[in-house]
């Protein structure tokens, strides 16, 4: 139901209220820090009546009003103002960011630390995911008395290390030598494309080495698989659970619980790639009942122009939605630069 401007005008103050000081806004409140001109009789009408249209809810029958999800919805959709950071801020954001990093996870973890610093909420990321990962690189070497290192690096980025025993006799040259020939048979090679690959007989005199070649190559596919599960990187846990909404140990437990969740926070992060802009999932909804009183910020981040994963914040419902789009907009873009700039793709 489409609000009247005063009644938008109170809807805002009461946000942003709320928002601050976590405590019921009443109209005493809302007369004292606000020029609404009307008398107070005419605010408390105003705020019963759009309880009545479910803006706003009342908590207890002699306290003020706070936001409902509809009340949320209707501030983030059509009355926050133009989301921004301060220069100030985005400078420093850039600046702790160390360019020296080149593995895909610390780079996309790094960006979660910041993102949550600049919000003082929870931070999640999915890695990169592309439709069809492949393999670049393969490299073996010995570490300690009878293991072998594999070393997949994948065209995502992915740097994967895996170990295996190996009871032969092994040179240094051996290792370069089964990985080189690893490396060109499974060169951009999807999962689906192994048996085929790795079919041929490898040279004559390599025939000692096959069964290190293939126990290598199936450590190979294993790495190649493992980009496919529904990880979640989550930063700044503790965020979430100083907000006073959540001080009571049941609440609490419960948000820790949904966090391990890992599927369910993909899922919802990954409805952030149908779009193009910053997504706002509010309260109920998300579909993880256990956090309901929680909201979501999200945004797509991309590759040489190439959408393939998402980062975002999580904090309740009372979340300062402002701020939170625009450090979440903020940082996938900046994200989205850096993994082009590195050429990861």
């Amino acid at each position: 139901m489409e609000l009247g401007d005063r009644r938008r005008k109170i809807l805002s103050a009461v946000v942003d209220d709320y928002v601050r000081t976590a405590e019921p806004v009443g109209s005493e409140t809302l007369v004292q820090r606000y020029d609404f001109g009307v008398k107070p009789a005419t605010i408390r009408n105003e705020l019963a009546a759009m309880s009545e249209m479910g803006y706003l809810r009342q908590p207890h029958t002699s306290s003020g009003r706070v936001p409902s999800d509809m009340g949320y919805r209707y501030y983030v959709d059509r009355l926050m103002p133009d989301p921004n950071l301060d220069p100030v801020e985005t400078r420093r954001a850039k600046r702790s960011m160390d360019p020296r990093e080149s593995e895909i996870e610390d780079i996309v973890q790094q960006t979660c630390r910041v993102l949550s610093g600049l919000t003082r909420y929870t931070s999640l990321a999915t890695p990169p995911q592309m439709d069809a990962p492949s393999v670049k690189h393969v490299a073996l070497s010995a570490i300690g008395e009878g293991r072998i290192l594999v070393i997949t690096i994948l065209n995502s980025g992915h740097i994967d290390h895996r170990m295996f025993d190996y009871a032969g006799r092994v040179e240094t040259s051996d290792l370069v030598a089964v990985g080189n020939l690893i490396s060109e048979r499974l060169r951009h090679a999807e999962a689906k494309d192994f048996p085929a690959r790795l079919a041929p007989n490898i040279p004559s005199d390599m025939r000692r080495l096959e069964q290190l070649f293939r126990k290598a190559a199936s450590l190979v596919k294993q790495a190649l698989l493992s980009t496919t599960n529904d990880e979640v990187y989550v930063e700044g846990m503790g965020h979430i659970l100083r907000q006073p909404e959540f001080a009571h140990h049941d609440r609490m437990a419960g948000i820790l619980e949904a966090l391990e969740h890992r599927r369910g926070l993909f899922q919802i992060l990954s409805s952030s790639l149908l779009g193009a802009n910053v997504t706002v999932i509010i309260g109920g909804e998300n579909r993880l009942g256990e956090m309901h009183d929680c909201s979501f910020v999200a945004s797509s981040y991309s590759v040489g122009g190439r959408t393939c994963g998402s980062i975002g914040v999580i904090g309740p419902t009372r979340m300062d939605y402002r701020r939170a789009v625009a450090a979440v907009q903020f940082m996938a873009a900046n994200l989205s630069d850096l993994l082009t700039s590195l050429s990861i793709w």
